[in-house]
């Protein structure tokens, strides 16, 4: 089936999907131990890998039910189908990093961008959208706009992970080394409206741009959102070495007449969560969250990808250095096979549970 077929019926879903009720996550179904559950139940490698790019650090699974890989090295977004064959590829954008999808099906990225000023070059950390709507889903054609971009006296920023909202807004982690000003740290998680507006940081009250603790963004490397929940909760990962909680669910809680951004799980609250537990991740730099609300993580240092269940109890990971060589990016289509940026070896590789097989 051509792309065009697939990209019209999928519209009529997804405008759905986006005009859902409220959903609050505290319904989300614990995943459980079950009896007669095979025991050695693990993921394992299906089909053969998916090659010919060059240092990719991103891979997802759009609403259009296409993959889309950051094919880093060269400068390029990839399209493909379900089964890796290549429908397309993107006009040049510089050092594509992380990228996701909105439910316009614009294709935003976040990436860098080359200027020159006074005769001196410069590279900026930018952002961008590619335009699948207007071109019938020939995203060799597509416009590329770059609609936001830091300046030059901020050259050592980088956008380092992009999601998308239920509403079309989206988020956007940000890392720099000047974190001194209180309104506007380098280490960030960014808001957007879905027109491209940058929220002010007020939005922000509680979430450090230093630290060690919950609530920390200490170097933030990767961001996801919860698909199809209509919720401004989200899941950041952070890298510095000194982190004591690397993965953290924050979520927005309405306390009296004030509001705060907290973390879902607490140490206290959730002994059980081994999500927070100190010293779990090294390099967490992918992230993403299935319907069910299960968080996997791919550890670069690590060379491994890690499951948890909503309840940040670990499930089902798999990886090691005969598997991947730092993976920097994780997906998840809704058959549940899981598709990982092995960036180290310039590939994709996908993978089911061996119950699914």
């Amino acid at each position: 089936m051509k792309v065009q077929n697939v990209f019209y019926l999928v519209v009529t879903a997804i405008l759905f999907l986006s005009c859902t009720e409220k959903f609050d996550l505290g319904e989300l179904p614990l995943d459980v131990d079950l009896p007669g559950v095979i025991g050695d139940t693990t993921y394992v490698q299906i089909g053969r890998p998916w090659t010919d790019f060059n240092q990719p650090r991103d891979v997802i699974v759009g609403f259009d039910q296409l993959i889309y890989v950051a094919d880093t090295g060269n400068d390029q977004i990839v399209m493909l189908d379900l089964g890796g064959s290549v429908q397309g590829v993107s006009q040049p954008i510089t050092n594509p990093i992380a990228i996701a999808q909105d439910r316009r099906l614009n294709i935003l990225v976040a990436a860098s961008h080359d200027t020159t000023i006074n005769g001196e070059n410069f590279r900026v950390a930018a952002i961008y959208k590619i335009d699948l709507f207007s071109v019938e889903h020939q995203i060799d054609q597509a416009p590329i706009k770059r609609v936001f971009v830091e300046t030059p006296a901020r050259q050592r920023i980088r956008f380092t992970g992009i999601a998308a909202l239920y509403n079309n807004e989206y988020y956007v982690t940000r890392r720099g080394p000047n974190n001194t000003s209180p309104v506007n740290p380098d280490n960030a998680v960014l808001w957007f409206t879905e027109d491209d507006r940058l929220y002010g940081q007020e939005r922000w009250p509680n979430l450090l741009p230093q630290g060690t603790g919950l609530r920390s963004l200490n170097q933030p490397s990767a961001v996801a959102t919860f698909p199809n929940r209509q919720t401004t909760d989200f899941v950041v990962a952070t890298i510095a070495d000194e982190s004591q909680f690397k993965v953290q669910w924050i979520t927005f809680r309405i306390i009296g007449d004030s509001f705060r951004w907290d973390s879902f799980l607490s140490p206290e609250r959730d002994a059980g969560a081994d999500l927070l537990k100190d010293g779990r991740f090294t390099q967490p730099e992918g992230l993403v969250v299935d319907n069910d609300g299960n968080i996997f993580v791919a550890d670069a240092a690590r060379d491994s990808v890690y499951r948890f269940n909503n309840r940040g109890i670990e499930r089902h990971s798999f990886g090691g250095s005969d598997v991947f060589f730092e993976p920097n990016g994780v997906a998840i289509d809704p058959n549940r096979t899981v598709y990982v940026a092995d960036t180290g070896n310039d590939r994709i590789i996908r993978f089911r549970l061996s119950t699914d097989l």
